[in-house]
């Protein structure tokens, strides 16, 4: 029980670093409830995997992983809590030692921080800033090349397609754009779009992750139909009419 309660935290712990930055021992026995020592020793555990640099009184996050995934992460810092909610339901999807796909998109990148403390998976993206924190952990990870899509610097382009077509994967999450009044998840970007069909179609399981924000705008390009989703997460102040129509075409999760 105790050493599980310790991967957790940890875990939590490195997705508040790589979200924010940087972070102070004082602050994280508060915000965990535990001694400033045993804080200590989970950021040694984290300097060693790669994932933080320790310093006097607390920890930033290692160089790579800021330099690429900060900006990323005062961009979308709205509904950072709900996200990271969401991305903590969609990670015990999971299966172990399981080939998992993600997306793009802030969401996704919360999932993918959920993932850092975790191993032998095989880990595919077409997303820099996704892979990025993924680096050095005890996971296979991959990058599928492309043209750089510079709005989301996600891969697009036939050779990224071809890639996802060819591959067997057991679960991928999606990130979408806006939702009111579209029969499935959408993109802005009809490149992206290209993209996501191909990962729809290689993956057993089938996962779009949003917050309930998306449903107060409409998306451009729609890359699949609810009823080819398995499991659509988002939180509780999904409008009550969406909810009713969704969860007769998927499972709907809805987080507090």
């Amino acid at each position: 029980m105790s050493n599980s309660l310790t991967i957790e935290r940890r875990n939590k712990l490195a997705q508040i670093l790589i979200a924010e930055g940087s972070v102070k021992v004082g602050k994280l026995a508060e915000i965990f409830g535990v001694s400033t020592e045993t804080i200590r020793k989970d950021l040694i555990y984290l300097d060693r995997k790669g994932i933080a640099t320790k310093g006097h009184g607390g920890a930033i996050a290692s160089g790579s992983i800021l330099t690429i995934e900060q900006p990323l992460a005062r961009k979308n810092t709205e509904n950072l809590d709900i996200k990271n909610k969401i991305a903590q339901v969609a990670s015990q999807l999971i299966p172990e030692k399981g080939v998992v796909i993600l997306d793009t998109g802030s969401t996704i990148q919360c999932v993918a921080n959920t993932l850092v403390m975790k191993s032998k998976l095989t880990i595919i993206s077409n997303a820099i800033n996704i892979v990025q924190p993924l680096a050095g952990t005890d996971n296979d990870i991959y990058l599928v090349g492309g043209k750089i899509h510079s709005n989301s610097l996600a891969m697009v382009g036939l050779w990224g397609v071809n890639v996802f077509e060819s591959l067997n994967a057991d679960i991928v999450f999606l990130g979408t754009d806006g939702l009111r009044g579209r029969h499935g998840p959408c993109t802005a970007s009809y490149e992206e779009a290209e993209i996501k069909r191909a990962m729809v179609k290689c993956a057993t399981i089938k996962v779009v992750v949003s917050d309930s924000t998306k449903f107060s705008s409409s998306g451009l390009f729609q890359f699949c139909n609810w009823s080819d989703i398995d499991y659509f997460i988002t939180d509780s102040a999904i409008p009550e009419n969406e909810f009713k129509d969704l969860e007769s075409l998927t499972e709907v999760i809805v987080v507090d």
